[in-house]
């Protein structure tokens, strides 16, 4: 199944989760649980929730911690925030396709993701 394919498919089943405008975008992630923090990257993030992607799949409603490394010009900017899996699917290549909502960001984070997206959303698009 590709990416749009789950996608898609995740949209049918959790028709809650298109709620909020969401952008597409790749970044470095850390999902710490159970002692353990698990490396990733995001697929898409909204200023309620993200998607990401992880090799083994999480608890259902399972709580987690997650940093987001926000690039900022040559600079990264850690963000903190508590989120909770809303949904979770299969993905290609033996991964997991996540459905987190933010439930608790740490203080002036949820503005600085806010504000994040807004620039995201200011720039032209890429092409390759």
């Amino acid at each position: 199944m590709n990416e749009n394919n789950a996608s898609q498919n995740a949209q049918q089943q959790y028709p809650f989760h298109k709620r909020f405008v969401r952008k597409r975008v790749k970044i470095r992630i850390e999902v710490e649980r159970f002692q353990e923090a698990i490396e990733s990257s995001s697929v898409n993030i909204s200023p309620s929730g993200m998607c990401f992607l992880v090799r083994e799949p999480l608890e259902e409603q399972e709580r987690m911690r997650l940093l987001l490394y926000v690039p900022q010009g040559k600079e990264v900017e850690i963000l903190r925030v508590s989120g909770r899996v809303v949904w979770q699917e299969d993905a290609d290549d033996e991964m997991f396709m996540v459905g987190a909502a933010f439930e608790q960001f740490a203080p002036g984070d949820e503005r600085r993701i806010r504000q994040w997206l807004l620039e995201l959303s200011d720039k032209p698009a890429e092409t390759k």
